[in-house]
């Protein structure tokens, strides 16, 4: 199954990279700070510096895994939905924090591989804000019967590595505390835009306070 996953990706990639060529688009891999309205550095992955002038800049960062506070990623037994792509072998329990639609995804997925999955989710219903209920009570009931437990009007309090895997303490809305260990735990909290570190700030690029760039009816942004 993994072979398959990456099997894909390398198809998607390699076409993108055919399409660049096709086009006499130049492709830097790296990391591009803007440090002026016509002007990118890039730290290069193997360690050089380029500098690219231009006249326009296109902002299409994406988005990247929101941070649980307390909570260190790891990739390996603390994993994100990146990771949680990636595990080398079918763990034997995973908790999940956050039932929103990427969590539930991937959670049943691992949950039909064989591993014990416990969802841990701060609202009364899984699928996230906004998702008809109906629905997802009837998702819910669907997912419990192959096996898979849900935790709603349950906020995590803490969680930590012990011997014995990963330590979650849990708190239901009646202030009811519970602990939870596995061997994988599973943050899906949602996302938020990768903005941090590109220099909007160098040149005044306004965004809002989870790092979203304000854009007009034509996508541009306040620079002109």
């Amino acid at each position: 199954m993994m072979k398959a996953k990456n099997d894909s990706v390398s198809a998607l990639t390699g076409g993108i990279a055919g399409l660049f060529k096709k086009n006499s688009i130049t492709s830097v891999k790296g990391m591009g700070t803007i440090v002026t309205p016509n002007q990118v550095i890039v730290k290069n992955t193997d360690g050089g510096r380029t500098t690219i002038n231009t006249k326009n800049i296109l902002i299409a960062t994406g988005s990247e895994v929101t941070p649980f506070p307390g909570i260190e990623v790891d990739e390996k037994t603390i994993v994100s939905s990146t990771g949680a792509l990636s595990l080398d072998k079918v763990p034997k329990s995973l908790t999940l924090i956050g039932a929103g639609v990427i969590g539930v995804e991937l959670g049943s997925v691992w949950q039909r591989l064989g591993a014990k999955v416990t969802a841990i989710e701060f609202l009364g219903n899984i699928g996230g804000a906004g998702i008809d209920l109906e629905i997802a009570k009837t998702l819910q009931r669907s997912l419990t019967k192959q096996g898979m437990k849900f935790k709603l009007n349950t906020k995590v309090m803490s969680a930590e590595r012990t011997p014995e895997g990963i330590k979650v303490v849990a708190e239901n809305k009646k202030g009811k505390q519970e602990e939870l260990t596995s061997e994988v735990l599973l943050v899906c909290v949602g996302r938020r835009p990768f903005t941090s570190g590109l220099g909007l700030d160098n040149i005044g690029v306004t965004v809002d306070p989870r790092g979203k760039i304000a854009v007009n009816e034509r996508f541009q942004t306040n620079i002109p």
